[in-house]
């Protein structure tokens, strides 16, 4: 498969995560001005194999330090969606976790306006379209999280188009979050789920009971064929994170790894990098990995982009046009 094609390829991501997909060399600026040791980002990027969820979870401890200033969040939102641009990507949606970001005294607003500065100066140079989804932390409490959810649908910021629940998905289940989840979608906010990564086909379940019109990697599923059935029918998409998924564990090998079976069930996907700098890699790099394991040909992975834009948190406006960029390429 041709790389370059699949460079130029328009593309569409809707699962990428801001602390971990700024680029390193950003990272070790902000790392300098603030006086950590030379080597410390070198702890931001996982090792190819993780213990587990958690091991892989650990390497936003090295950058959560350097992200707890406006400046820095708006540097590093920038630096994010530059990134993207670069490799053809024309929408993304870039999620974050606001509560992460207060360590210092920033408010849920100052965070999100932060990073909300740095898009859109991404957007008023470069032709890509970023929106954002806000992060509840399974490990935060109940009430920190409905709180979060709360704040989030009364500022109103347009460029918050969705809600999102990350984290250790192994030791908190989505019964965890159901409270401020329930709070989100009352308010009309569009929800994905992380669910599924650790092998919980049951949190998938979950995740669409309590409202969730996609899911965060999903590929647990694979394996209860009731749950393959349930996704198929309500049309949920699954946003697959093929290198995130060997590394963590989520698929131990790349011939068990569902892609294909997936495609062929008719169960929506779309490819996602998932943190791109800490799993060191690419959307053109997902792609291409996706041709060479499971024989992608050009028609599908356009027909992939397209499948994303249509269940992106977009207006339909935004859907369209970003549809007819990748159909006419």
């Amino acid at each position: 498969m041709n790389r370059e094609w699949i460079h130029a390829l328009p593309k569409a991501e809707l699962h990428c995560h801001l602390d971990g997909s700024i680029p390193i060399e950003t990272l070790k600026e902000l790392a300098e001005e603030a006086g950590l040791p030379e080597n410390w980002m070198n702890h931001a990027v996982a090792p190819a194999v993780c213990a587990d969820l958690k091991d892989y979870l650990s390497t936003f401890d090295a950058v959560l330090p350097v992200l707890q200033s406006e400046d820095n969040l708006t540097k590093a939102a920038y630096a994010v969606a530059r990134a993207a641009h670069q490799e053809n990507v024309v929408y993304l949606e870039m999620r974050f976790g606001p509560l992460l970001h207060q360590r210092e005294g920033l408010t849920t607003r100052q965070v999100i306006e932060a990073v909300c500065k740095g898009v859109e100066q991404a957007m008023a140079e470069f032709p890509i379209i970023v929106t954002l989804l806000a992060c509840a932390l399974r490990h935060h409490s109940e009430e920190r999280n409905t709180q979060l959810f709360e704040e989030i649908h009364n500022l109103q910021i347009e460029l918050v188009s969705g809600i999102d629940v990350a984290g250790d998905e192994g030791n908190f289940p989505n019964e965890c979050v159901e409270s401020a989840v329930r709070t989100g979608v009352a308010s009309g906010m569009q929800l994905t789920m992380h669910s599924g990564e650790t092998g919980s086909y049951e949190n998938v379940l979950t995740a669409i009971a309590l409202g969730a019109t996609r899911i965060g990697h999903g590929v647990a599923i694979k394996k209860n064929p009731k749950s393959m059935a349930v996704v198929k029918e309500k049309n949920i998409l699954l946003e697959l994170c093929p290198t995130s998924n060997l590394q963590t564990g989520a698929i131990t090998e790349w011939k068990d790894y569902p892609l294909r079976p997936f495609m062929d069930y008719g169960i929506p996907v779309s490819i996602n990098t998932d943190n791109r700098t800490v799993s060191d890699t690419t959307l053109t790099n997902e792609f291409l990995i996706c041709a060479n394991q499971f024989g992608l040909t050009e028609l599908e992975m356009k027909e992939l982009n397209i499948t994303a834009m249509q269940h992106a948190f977009a207006s339909d406006k935004v859907k369209q046009s970003v549809i007819d960029k990748i159909d006419h390429f």
